[in-house]
Protein backbone atom coordinates (compact mmCIF):
# COMPACT_ATOMS: atom_id res chain seq x y z
CA UNK A 1 0.00 0.00 0.00
CA UNK A 2 1.62 3.28 -1.04
CA UNK A 3 1.80 6.00 1.56
CA UNK A 4 -0.27 8.31 -0.66
CA UNK A 5 -3.33 6.14 0.05
CA UNK A 6 -3.40 7.28 3.66
CA UNK A 7 -6.36 9.67 4.24
CA UNK A 8 -4.47 12.83 5.26
CA UNK A 9 -6.36 15.87 6.57
CA UNK A 10 -3.40 17.58 8.26
CA UNK A 11 0.38 17.53 7.95
CA UNK A 12 2.82 17.97 10.81
CA UNK A 13 6.46 18.95 10.15
CA UNK A 14 8.86 16.64 11.95
CA UNK A 15 12.63 17.31 12.13
CA UNK A 16 13.45 13.66 11.38
CA UNK A 17 10.80 12.43 8.99
CA UNK A 18 9.65 15.57 7.22
CA UNK A 19 5.90 16.08 6.81
CA UNK A 20 3.79 13.47 8.59
CA UNK A 21 0.17 13.08 7.56
CA UNK A 22 -2.64 12.85 10.11
CA UNK A 23 -6.09 11.32 9.53
CA UNK A 24 -9.42 12.81 10.59
CA UNK A 25 -9.85 10.57 13.64
CA UNK A 26 -6.24 11.14 14.69
CA UNK A 27 -6.70 14.91 14.39
CA UNK A 28 -9.72 14.79 16.69
CA UNK A 29 -7.71 12.90 19.29
CA UNK A 30 -4.74 15.28 18.91
CA UNK A 31 -7.00 18.25 19.66
CA UNK A 32 -8.00 16.80 23.06
CA UNK A 33 -6.61 18.22 26.29
CA UNK A 34 -5.20 14.82 27.28
CA UNK A 35 -3.10 14.83 24.09
CA UNK A 36 -2.05 18.46 24.25
CA UNK A 37 -0.63 17.92 27.76
CA UNK A 38 2.08 15.79 26.09
CA UNK A 39 3.69 19.04 24.93
CA UNK A 40 4.71 19.59 28.55
CA UNK A 41 6.12 16.13 29.27
CA UNK A 42 9.83 15.55 28.64
CA UNK A 43 10.98 12.18 27.43
CA UNK A 44 13.27 10.70 28.65
CA UNK A 45 12.75 12.58 31.88
CA UNK A 46 16.35 13.23 32.98
CA UNK A 47 18.39 13.22 29.79
CA UNK A 48 18.17 16.99 29.21
CA UNK A 49 20.31 17.55 32.32
CA UNK A 50 23.20 15.88 30.48
CA UNK A 51 22.40 16.68 26.85
CA UNK A 52 20.69 20.12 26.80
CA UNK A 53 19.42 19.63 23.24
CA UNK A 54 17.32 16.63 24.29
CA UNK A 55 14.44 18.84 25.37
CA UNK A 56 12.03 16.63 23.45
CA UNK A 57 8.36 16.34 24.34
CA UNK A 58 6.20 13.24 24.20
CA UNK A 59 3.94 15.18 21.81
CA UNK A 60 6.68 15.43 19.19
CA UNK A 61 7.65 11.83 19.78
CA UNK A 62 4.07 10.66 19.15
CA UNK A 63 4.03 11.78 15.51
CA UNK A 64 7.35 10.09 14.79
CA UNK A 65 6.20 6.80 16.34
CA UNK A 66 2.93 6.88 14.38
CA UNK A 67 4.81 7.49 11.14
CA UNK A 68 7.46 4.80 11.70
CA UNK A 69 4.68 2.37 12.71
CA UNK A 70 2.96 3.11 9.41
CA UNK A 71 6.16 2.38 7.44
CA UNK A 72 6.72 -0.81 9.45
CA UNK A 73 3.23 -2.19 8.74
CA UNK A 74 3.51 -1.25 5.07
CA UNK A 75 6.72 -3.26 4.80
CA UNK A 76 4.88 -6.22 6.32
CA UNK A 77 2.42 -5.86 3.40
CA UNK A 78 -0.30 -4.59 5.71
CA UNK A 79 -3.47 -3.18 4.20
CA UNK A 80 -4.63 0.42 4.52
CA UNK A 81 -7.00 -0.65 7.32
CA UNK A 82 -4.18 -2.44 9.16
CA UNK A 83 -1.97 0.65 8.86
CA UNK A 84 -4.73 2.85 10.29
CA UNK A 85 -5.31 0.42 13.17
CA UNK A 86 -1.60 0.19 13.94
CA UNK A 87 -1.24 3.97 14.01
CA UNK A 88 -4.20 4.29 16.38
CA UNK A 89 -2.78 1.60 18.66
CA UNK A 90 0.62 3.32 18.73
CA UNK A 91 -1.15 6.60 19.50
CA UNK A 92 -2.92 5.04 22.51
CA UNK A 93 0.39 3.74 23.84
CA UNK A 94 1.99 7.18 23.61
CA UNK A 95 -1.04 8.78 25.27
CA UNK A 96 -0.45 6.45 28.22
CA UNK A 97 2.63 8.41 29.31
CA UNK A 98 2.29 10.56 32.40
CA UNK A 99 4.47 13.27 33.92
CA UNK A 100 8.19 12.42 33.82
CA UNK A 101 7.40 9.80 31.14
CA UNK A 102 9.72 6.80 31.67
CA UNK A 103 9.99 7.44 35.42
CA UNK A 104 6.21 7.49 35.79
CA UNK A 105 6.01 4.26 33.78
CA UNK A 106 7.99 2.40 36.46
CA UNK A 107 6.08 4.04 39.29
CA UNK A 108 2.68 3.09 37.85
CA UNK A 109 3.67 -0.38 36.63
CA UNK A 110 4.82 -1.44 40.10
CA UNK A 111 1.34 -0.37 41.31
CA UNK A 112 -0.61 -2.26 38.66
CA UNK A 113 -1.12 0.41 35.99
CA UNK A 114 1.32 -0.46 33.20
CA UNK A 115 1.28 1.15 29.74
CA UNK A 116 -1.05 -1.45 28.27
CA UNK A 117 -3.62 -0.98 31.00
CA UNK A 118 -3.26 2.78 30.74
CA UNK A 119 -3.77 2.72 26.98
CA UNK A 120 -6.84 0.52 27.43
CA UNK A 121 -8.34 2.91 29.99
CA UNK A 122 -7.78 5.86 27.65
CA UNK A 123 -9.53 4.05 24.81
CA UNK A 124 -12.58 3.04 26.81
CA UNK A 125 -13.20 6.03 29.09
CA UNK A 126 -13.76 9.70 28.33
CA UNK A 127 -13.30 11.78 25.17
CA UNK A 128 -11.22 9.26 23.22
CA UNK A 129 -13.98 6.66 23.60
CA UNK A 130 -16.50 9.21 22.30
CA UNK A 131 -14.36 9.86 19.22
CA UNK A 132 -13.88 6.15 18.57
CA UNK A 133 -17.62 5.47 18.89
CA UNK A 134 -18.33 8.19 16.31
CA UNK A 135 -15.86 6.61 13.87
CA UNK A 136 -15.77 3.38 11.91
CA UNK A 137 -13.87 1.76 14.77
CA UNK A 138 -15.36 0.53 18.02
CA UNK A 139 -13.84 0.88 21.46
CA UNK A 140 -13.71 -2.92 21.73
CA UNK A 141 -11.76 -3.15 18.49
CA UNK A 142 -9.15 -0.63 19.63
CA UNK A 143 -8.86 -2.34 23.02
CA UNK A 144 -8.13 -5.63 21.23
CA UNK A 145 -5.36 -3.91 19.25
CA UNK A 146 -3.84 -2.73 22.51
CA UNK A 147 -4.16 -5.96 24.47
CA UNK A 148 -3.74 -8.59 21.74
CA UNK A 149 -1.79 -6.80 19.02
CA UNK A 150 -2.50 -5.63 15.46
CA UNK A 151 -3.69 -8.47 13.17
CA UNK A 152 -1.40 -8.69 10.13
CA UNK A 153 -1.15 -11.69 7.82
CA UNK A 154 -2.34 -14.27 10.30
CA UNK A 155 -0.52 -13.10 13.44
CA UNK A 156 -0.98 -10.30 15.95
CA UNK A 157 1.90 -7.85 16.15
CA UNK A 158 2.26 -6.40 19.63
CA UNK A 159 3.65 -2.90 19.11
CA UNK A 160 4.99 -2.74 22.67
CA UNK A 161 7.03 -5.94 22.53
CA UNK A 162 7.79 -6.75 18.89
CA UNK A 163 11.60 -7.14 18.58
CA UNK A 164 11.70 -5.05 15.38
CA UNK A 165 10.11 -2.17 17.20
CA UNK A 166 8.82 1.02 15.52
CA UNK A 167 8.70 3.00 18.75
CA UNK A 168 12.29 2.06 19.59
CA UNK A 169 13.45 2.94 16.06
CA UNK A 170 12.00 6.44 16.29
CA UNK A 171 13.25 6.93 19.85
CA UNK A 172 16.80 5.92 18.94
CA UNK A 173 16.98 8.26 15.97
CA UNK A 174 15.22 11.13 17.75
CA UNK A 175 17.27 10.94 20.94
CA UNK A 176 20.56 10.60 19.04
CA UNK A 177 19.65 13.55 16.81
CA UNK A 178 18.79 15.91 19.66
CA UNK A 179 21.60 14.71 21.92
CA UNK A 180 24.06 15.35 19.10
CA UNK A 181 25.56 11.85 19.23
CA UNK A 182 26.26 9.50 16.35
CA UNK A 183 25.28 6.19 17.88
CA UNK A 184 21.97 5.57 16.09
CA UNK A 185 22.64 5.80 12.37
CA UNK A 186 19.82 3.45 11.35
CA UNK A 187 18.63 2.41 7.93
CA UNK A 188 15.21 1.65 9.32
CA UNK A 189 13.57 1.19 5.92
CA UNK A 190 16.14 -1.47 5.10
CA UNK A 191 15.53 -2.99 8.54
CA UNK A 192 11.81 -3.15 7.87
CA UNK A 193 12.32 -4.34 4.30
CA UNK A 194 14.21 -7.39 5.60
CA UNK A 195 11.40 -8.20 8.05
CA UNK A 196 8.42 -10.31 7.10
CA UNK A 197 5.78 -12.60 8.49
CA UNK A 198 6.55 -16.14 7.38
CA UNK A 199 4.80 -19.29 8.58
CA UNK A 200 3.11 -17.30 11.35
CA UNK A 201 6.46 -16.03 12.62
CA UNK A 202 8.11 -12.62 12.70
CA UNK A 203 11.14 -13.38 10.57
CA UNK A 204 14.24 -11.54 9.38
CA UNK A 205 16.14 -12.17 6.18
CA UNK A 206 19.33 -14.06 6.97
CA UNK A 207 21.27 -12.27 4.26
CA UNK A 208 20.56 -8.92 5.96
CA UNK A 209 21.92 -9.99 9.34
CA UNK A 210 24.31 -7.00 9.32
CA UNK A 211 21.27 -4.69 9.22
CA UNK A 212 19.80 -6.37 12.29
CA UNK A 213 23.16 -6.19 14.05
CA UNK A 214 23.35 -2.48 13.23
CA UNK A 215 19.93 -1.96 14.84
CA UNK A 216 20.95 -3.92 17.94
CA UNK A 217 24.29 -2.13 18.11
CA UNK A 218 22.60 1.28 17.86
CA UNK A 219 20.19 0.43 20.67
CA UNK A 220 22.99 -0.95 22.85
CA UNK A 221 25.17 2.11 22.24
CA UNK A 222 22.33 4.50 23.06
CA UNK A 223 21.72 2.57 26.26
CA UNK A 224 25.36 2.92 27.30
CA UNK A 225 25.83 6.53 26.23
CA UNK A 226 22.42 8.12 26.84
CA UNK A 227 19.72 6.05 28.55
CA UNK A 228 21.93 4.58 31.31
CA UNK A 229 24.21 7.61 31.56
CA UNK A 230 25.14 7.88 35.23
CA UNK A 231 24.06 11.53 35.56
CA UNK A 232 20.82 11.16 33.62
CA UNK A 233 19.94 8.21 35.80
CA UNK A 234 20.82 10.16 38.95
CA UNK A 235 18.18 12.71 37.97
CA UNK A 236 15.61 10.03 37.16
CA UNK A 237 16.26 8.18 40.42
CA UNK A 238 15.56 11.41 42.29
CA UNK A 239 12.27 11.83 40.42
CA UNK A 240 11.37 8.22 41.18
CA UNK A 241 12.15 8.71 44.87
CA UNK A 242 9.86 11.78 44.91
CA UNK A 243 7.05 9.64 43.50
CA UNK A 244 7.75 6.82 45.97
CA UNK A 245 7.70 9.31 48.83
CA UNK A 246 4.62 11.33 47.94
CA UNK A 247 3.35 10.48 44.47
CA UNK A 248 -0.17 9.66 45.61
CA UNK A 249 -0.38 13.12 47.21
CA UNK A 250 0.09 15.01 43.94
CA UNK A 251 -0.52 12.51 41.10
CA UNK A 252 -3.94 10.77 41.01
CA UNK A 253 -3.76 7.06 40.29
CA UNK A 254 -5.23 6.59 36.80
CA UNK A 255 -7.21 3.52 37.83
CA UNK A 256 -9.04 5.66 40.39
CA UNK A 257 -9.14 9.03 38.63
CA UNK A 258 -8.17 8.81 34.97
CA UNK A 259 -9.42 12.33 34.21
CA UNK A 260 -7.36 13.77 37.06
CA UNK A 261 -4.26 11.87 35.94
CA UNK A 262 -4.72 13.02 32.35
CA UNK A 263 -4.70 16.63 33.50
CA UNK A 264 -1.16 16.21 34.87
CA UNK A 265 2.06 17.01 33.07
CA UNK A 266 5.58 17.98 34.13
CA UNK A 267 4.52 21.57 34.78
CA UNK A 268 1.64 20.69 37.10
CA UNK A 269 3.93 18.38 39.07
CA UNK A 270 6.56 21.12 39.33
CA UNK A 271 3.97 23.64 40.50
CA UNK A 272 2.59 21.35 43.21
CA UNK A 273 6.03 20.44 44.55
CA UNK A 274 7.21 24.06 44.62
CA UNK A 275 4.04 25.08 46.47
CA UNK A 276 4.52 22.72 49.42
CA UNK A 277 4.18 24.54 52.75
CA UNK A 278 5.84 23.84 56.14
CA UNK A 279 2.56 22.54 57.55
CA UNK A 280 2.19 19.93 54.76
CA UNK A 281 2.94 16.23 55.43
CA UNK A 282 6.58 15.24 55.92
CA UNK A 283 6.61 13.08 52.76
CA UNK A 284 5.60 16.10 50.65
CA UNK A 285 8.31 18.22 52.26
CA UNK A 286 10.85 15.45 51.54
CA UNK A 287 9.70 15.34 47.91
CA UNK A 288 9.99 19.12 47.69
CA UNK A 289 13.58 19.08 49.01
CA UNK A 290 14.52 16.48 46.41
CA UNK A 291 12.80 18.45 43.68
CA UNK A 292 14.54 21.71 44.57
CA UNK A 293 17.89 19.91 44.41
CA UNK A 294 16.85 18.36 41.09
CA UNK A 295 15.95 21.77 39.63
CA UNK A 296 19.28 23.22 40.77
CA UNK A 297 21.06 20.17 39.35
CA UNK A 298 22.35 19.29 42.80
CA UNK A 299 22.01 15.64 41.90
CA UNK A 300 22.82 12.53 43.86
CA UNK A 301 26.33 11.21 43.21
CA UNK A 302 27.57 7.84 42.04
CA UNK A 303 29.41 6.22 44.96
CA UNK A 304 30.01 2.69 43.69
CA UNK A 305 29.43 0.52 40.64
CA UNK A 306 30.12 -3.12 39.91
CA UNK A 307 29.19 -5.63 37.23
CA UNK A 308 27.25 -8.41 38.93
CA UNK A 309 26.43 -11.91 37.71
CA UNK A 310 24.61 -13.21 40.80
CA UNK A 311 21.19 -14.03 39.32
CA UNK A 312 19.46 -14.42 42.69
CA UNK A 313 20.66 -10.98 43.80
CA UNK A 314 19.67 -9.40 40.48
CA UNK A 315 16.21 -10.95 40.65
CA UNK A 316 15.76 -9.61 44.17
CA UNK A 317 16.50 -6.05 43.05
CA UNK A 318 13.51 -6.20 40.69
CA UNK A 319 11.07 -6.36 43.61
CA UNK A 320 10.24 -3.29 45.68
CA UNK A 321 11.01 -5.14 48.92
CA UNK A 322 14.30 -6.50 47.58
CA UNK A 323 15.45 -3.10 46.36
CA UNK A 324 14.55 -1.41 49.64
CA UNK A 325 16.30 -4.17 51.59
CA UNK A 326 19.59 -3.58 49.74
CA UNK A 327 19.35 0.20 50.09
CA UNK A 328 18.55 -0.18 53.78
CA UNK A 329 21.44 -2.60 54.38
CA UNK A 330 24.00 -0.34 52.71
CA UNK A 331 22.65 2.68 54.60
CA UNK A 332 22.85 0.80 57.92
CA UNK A 333 26.43 -0.26 57.21
CA UNK A 334 27.32 3.36 56.38
CA UNK A 335 25.46 4.70 59.43
CA UNK A 336 23.16 6.99 57.44
CA UNK A 337 19.43 7.33 56.74
CA UNK A 338 18.19 4.95 53.96
CA UNK A 339 16.71 8.00 52.19
CA UNK A 340 20.29 8.87 51.26
CA UNK A 341 20.96 5.63 49.36
CA UNK A 342 19.75 4.91 45.82
CA UNK A 343 20.31 1.65 43.92
CA UNK A 344 20.13 1.49 40.14
CA UNK A 345 20.25 -1.47 37.78
CA UNK A 346 20.13 -1.56 33.95
CA UNK A 347 16.84 -3.31 33.25
CA UNK A 348 14.49 -1.38 35.52
CA UNK A 349 11.44 0.08 33.80
CA UNK A 350 12.45 3.69 34.34
CA UNK A 351 15.46 3.15 32.05
CA UNK A 352 14.10 4.42 28.73
CA UNK A 353 15.61 1.44 26.89
CA UNK A 354 17.90 -1.43 27.89
CA UNK A 355 19.22 -4.41 25.90
CA UNK A 356 16.73 -7.25 26.20
CA UNK A 357 13.68 -5.06 26.69
CA UNK A 358 12.31 -6.56 23.47
CA UNK A 359 12.73 -10.33 23.44
CA UNK A 360 14.79 -11.44 20.45
CA UNK A 361 13.48 -14.99 20.95
CA UNK A 362 10.29 -13.71 19.25
CA UNK A 363 12.26 -13.23 16.02
CA UNK A 364 13.86 -15.82 13.71
CA UNK A 365 16.18 -15.65 10.72
CA UNK A 366 14.81 -17.08 7.50
CA UNK A 367 15.93 -18.14 4.04
CA UNK A 368 13.63 -19.25 1.29
CA UNK A 369 14.90 -21.92 -1.05
CA UNK A 370 13.50 -24.54 -3.36
CA UNK A 371 12.30 -26.53 -0.37
CA UNK A 372 10.45 -23.59 1.20
CA UNK A 373 11.32 -21.54 4.26
CA UNK A 374 14.16 -22.47 6.57
CA UNK A 375 14.41 -20.81 10.01
CA UNK A 376 17.14 -20.27 12.64
CA UNK A 377 16.99 -18.74 16.13
CA UNK A 378 18.43 -15.24 15.94
CA UNK A 379 20.99 -15.77 18.69
CA UNK A 380 22.34 -18.87 16.91
CA UNK A 381 23.74 -16.61 14.19
CA UNK A 382 23.95 -13.10 15.58
CA UNK A 383 26.68 -12.31 18.10
CA UNK A 384 24.90 -9.05 18.94
CA UNK A 385 21.70 -10.92 19.83
CA UNK A 386 23.69 -13.29 22.04
CA UNK A 387 25.32 -10.33 23.77
CA UNK A 388 21.87 -8.97 24.63
CA UNK A 389 21.28 -12.08 26.73
CA UNK A 390 24.31 -11.46 28.92
CA UNK A 391 23.71 -12.08 32.60
CA UNK A 392 26.20 -9.46 33.77
CA UNK A 393 24.52 -6.26 35.00
CA UNK A 394 26.21 -3.05 36.11
CA UNK A 395 24.74 -2.18 39.51
CA UNK A 396 25.21 1.37 40.76
CA UNK A 397 24.94 2.85 44.22
CA UNK A 398 24.24 6.58 44.52
CA UNK A 399 24.08 8.80 47.55
CA UNK A 400 23.37 12.40 48.47
CA UNK A 401 26.10 15.00 48.86
CA UNK A 402 28.24 14.60 51.96
CA UNK A 403 27.97 10.81 52.22
CA UNK A 404 29.90 9.72 49.16
CA UNK A 405 33.07 8.49 50.87
CA UNK A 406 31.11 6.60 53.55
CA UNK A 407 28.82 4.93 51.05
CA UNK A 408 31.59 4.14 48.57
CA UNK A 409 33.52 2.11 51.14
CA UNK A 410 30.62 -0.04 52.30
CA UNK A 411 28.97 -0.33 48.85
CA UNK A 412 32.20 -1.51 47.21
CA UNK A 413 32.48 -4.24 49.83
CA UNK A 414 28.79 -5.12 49.67
CA UNK A 415 28.75 -5.51 45.88
CA UNK A 416 32.00 -7.46 45.94
CA UNK A 417 30.48 -9.92 48.40
CA UNK A 418 27.33 -10.57 46.31
CA UNK A 419 29.23 -10.96 43.04
CA UNK A 420 29.71 -14.46 41.71
CA UNK A 421 33.25 -15.54 40.80
CA UNK A 422 33.79 -15.54 37.07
Amino acid sequence: MPITDFPVVLQIKDPLHGYIGVSEIEKKIIDLRLTQRLRNIRSPAGTHLVFPGVDTSVMGRMFGVMYVTEVFVEHLDGSLEEVEKARLASMMFILSFGPWSNVMEEYLTTRGDDRRRMATLIAEIGPVADILNDSSYSVTEIKNLITKGVPIKGIRVDLLTTPINPELVDNLERDAYFAGVEYAQLEFRRLFDATRIAKNKMAFQRGAMYTLDSYLSASGNMFDAVYYHKTARAAELMLLRMLDEAGSNFIPFPGNDLEGFMFCDDLTSHDILLSVQPEDPENMRTAQRLFIDYRKRNLIKLASARTIANEEFLAGLKTADGLFSVENEIAEMAGIDPQNVFIDYPDRLSVAYYPGRHNMDDLVFYERGSGGYEFWPVDDLSEMARAFKRKLKTIRVYTTRGYRSKVRKVADEFLKNVDEPM
